[in-house]
Order: C-alpha cells, then sequence, then structure tokens
C-alpha cells in the first residue's frame, strides 16, 4: 500500500507485501525472549479487533511463560465456546506478543496460525507452536504433540 512505513517501496511483488525490518525497539524485546523465554513483554500492543477478540487477547497476555491452558478451560473461564477461542487465537495478529501458543487441546497440541493437525501442508505453523512451547520449557511429550 503506498505510504505503508512496513511495505518496501522498492519491492518488486505484485502481489505480495515486502516487509522491511523490524523496528529496533520491536527487535529488542523479541531478541530478549529468544534469549530468555521468561521475558515479559513491555510493549503496548494496539490491535485492532472485535470486543470478543480484544477480550480474549488481553486474557491471553496474562499467561505466563511456561504456562498453559486449554481451549476449553480458557472458554469456560470467558464464557464462550473453545471454537469461538480458538478462532480469535487464529484472528492474533501478534502470536508471539500475545501468547495464544500457550493454549493447546485437552489431549494434544491444538491449533496454531491457522494450521491444525489434520492439514499436514500446515505442519511448520505446528512446529513453530512446539518449538515456542519447548523454548518455554514445556515438555510436550507428556501431552502426545
Amino acid at each position: 500500500m503506498p505510504g505503508d512505513p512496513l511495505v518496501d517501496p522498492e519491492s518488486d511483488c505484485a502481489d505480495e507485501a515486502a516487509w522491511m525490518p523490524a523496528p529496533a525497539w520491536l527487535e529488542q524485546e523479541l531478541q530478549a525472549y529468544f534469549r530468555d523465554a521468561r521475558h515479559v513483554f513491555a510493549l503496548q500492543v494496539a490491535v485492532t479487533g472485535t470486543a470478543f477478540q480484544q477480550r480474549v487477547w488481553q486474557r491471553l497476555r496474562q499467561i505466563p511463560p511456561g504456562q498453559l491452558c486449554t481451549y476449553g478451560a480458557l472458554a469456560a473461564e470467558l464464557s464462550t465456546s473453545a471454537r469461538a477461542l480458538g478462532q480469535a487465537c487464529r484472528a492474533n495478529p501478534c502470536p508471539i506478543v500475545v501468547p495464544c501458543h500457550r493454549v493447546v487441546a485437552k489431549t494434544g497440541l491444538g491449533g496454531f496460525a491457522g494450521a491444525t493437525h489434520r492439514d499436514l501442508s500446515q505442519r511448520a505453523k505446528l512446529d513453530m507452536k512446539a518449538w515456542l512451547l519447548r523454548h518455554e520449557g514445556v515438555a510436550l511429550e507428556a501431552r502426545h504433540a
């Protein structure tokens, strides 16, 4: 889009936006997390979503690194369904800062960024979720991930 500071104006991609490097303040926060999974992001995230999505994303930010919550338990806490909660997680535009990877299925990993265990073409996304959880010290083998 013209004037969008995140789109590389030199890009020759007609249909896909080419992203410029992250701002230094964001890169520092992400590097701190990847050095130490206990890092608590000091970012004020202003993301666009429905009131319901905003409520879910706010609750996700309260889940500490290394802790898990199931879709069902979190849905019950928020008086909604696990499916609606999963859809809000899927719509999350900041999946490391707003840690939807800490929400798992009762018997396994669950989905991530729109990927499910049924869709093998999306396996890289589930591998990313598993890596983030392992980085935070979660023992996935016990969860059949």
